[in-house]
């Protein structure tokens, strides 16, 4: 039986005495597009942060692909927020896009033919070949997200973690980015990503967990979103399911 690529089993979050997640517990298999949806302040940049490193728990456990998270991160790759990155940082789209093959390089490693390829490849991939001689900071925020997608996949693994991957990017370049993303899950990764957009979560996930500080649902997204189950989430405040919208 394959194992999954993320398990999360009582998993409790807070800072100070504000509970950000509370006994959270599910499990992501292994080769699915998985998104985290739920309302502002629901935890769910958070949870992502336990999962990839970024903030302690202060309960419970998280395993990847069957090993300890330690374990298991080496096999994943993550996206931050764009808030997150310092974009006065004097430094070029392709030099940000190089900066995803460090790892497989070692300390003292040259920048190969083979690192090369492989930066080339992620920049065609999202379409920003004309841009990597730009500063990052003059580049707007869909080619932004476009140059950190471009690094993920020249990093590689086979679990890509994204927080918001969408926020402030125009249609054009979210069309781009669910299509890399889909290409990456038909490769047999594991994509899990932070959404806010209910009206599209059909369309983009296979997988999705509905989370507001405890996990009010996780499965297949089929199942999951359900009126009643957005309700649940959303305080009855807002639900939309298949696109249209349910009073609140």
């Amino acid at each position: 039986m394959n194992q999954p690529a993320v398990a999360v089993r009582e998993l409790r979050l807070s800072y100070g005495e504000e509970v950000a997640v509370k006994d959270a517990k599910f499990t992501l298999p292994a080769g699915s597009l998985v998104g985290v949806v739920g309302p502002n302040g629901a935890g769910k940049s958070t949870l992502i942060k336990a999962i990839v490193g970024a903030k302690r728990p202060d309960g419970g456990e998280i395993s990847i692909f069957g090993d300890s998270a330690e374990v298991g991160r080496r096999r994943m790759t993550y996206v931050p927020q764009r808030g997150a990155v310092d974009w006065d940082f004097p430094i070029t789209a392709e030099e940000v896009v190089r900066q995803g093959r460090f790892k497989s390089m070692g300390l003292l490693g040259r920048f190969k033919k083979k690192e090369r390829r492989a930066v080339e490849e992620a920049m065609e991939a999202v379409d920003i070949t004309d841009l990597r001689h730009r500063q990052i900071g003059a580049l707007s925020g869909g080619q932004r997200q476009r140059v950190f997608l471009a690094r993920a996949l020249a990093q590689g693994g086979d679990l890509f973690v994204l927080d918001e991957p969408f926020a402030g990017v125009d249609a054009s370049t979210e069309s781009a980015i669910m299509e890399v993303l889909r290409r990456l899950r038909d490769d047999g990764k594991t994509v899990l990503v932070v959404h806010h957009d209910l009206v599209t979560v059909p369309e983009y996930f296979d997988e999705l967990i509905l989370l507001n500080r405890e996990v009010v649902a996780c499965g297949p997204t089929e199942d999951v979103f359900t009126e009643e189950n957005l309700r649940a989430t959303y305080g009855g405040r807002v639900a939309i399911v298949k696109g249209e919208k349910a009073g609140g």
